[in-house]
């Protein structure tokens, strides 16, 4: 089983190193990318060039190489892990709810699921600290 995480780990962290460093250093042509996402409804490339011309995506870019890099170390794995939990649902439901693509819908599922294969080992240690018994509630 470490194995096949470790296999995870190096797929996620290639694929958002990746994804990363295109939105921050590549150029954004939006003829190349309507015909990648041809199948996607238009209200998905109006909102994804509202969020490159305001710059949103290199925010963006730079934490999927942020968390990308994270997963690369061991000591460093499960934060990225954690990091990517927000991130890989803003992705997810912007294909819900604008592109209503089918196979971004399962890809980023998929990438979810992973994500939490990678969590899991460590839900006892996770549970300890964002858990952790309280003497009230307030």
């Amino acid at each position: 089983m470490h194995f096949v995480r470790y296999i995870i780990r190096f797929l996620l962290a290639l694929l958002f190193v990746y994804a990363g460093i295109e939105k921050l250093f590549l150029p954004y042509d939006p003829s190349v990318f309507k015909t990648n996402t041809a199948d996607s409804n238009p209200a998905f490339f109006e909102f994804y060039h509202l969020l490159q011309s305001v710059g949103y995506l290199y925010f963006v870019g730079f934490f999927q190489a942020l968390c990308g890099l994270c997963l690369i170390f061991r000591k460093t794995q499960l934060l990225g892990s954690i990091m990517l939990i927000p991130l890989i649902l803003c992705l997810w439901m912007t294909h819900v709810f604008f592109s209503k693509n089918a196979f971004y819908l399962l890809f980023d599922g998929v990438i979810f699921f992973l994500n939490i294969m990678l969590i899991m080992p460590h839900h006892r240690d996770l549970q300890k600290v964002l858990l952790k018994p309280q003497k009230s509630w307030i």
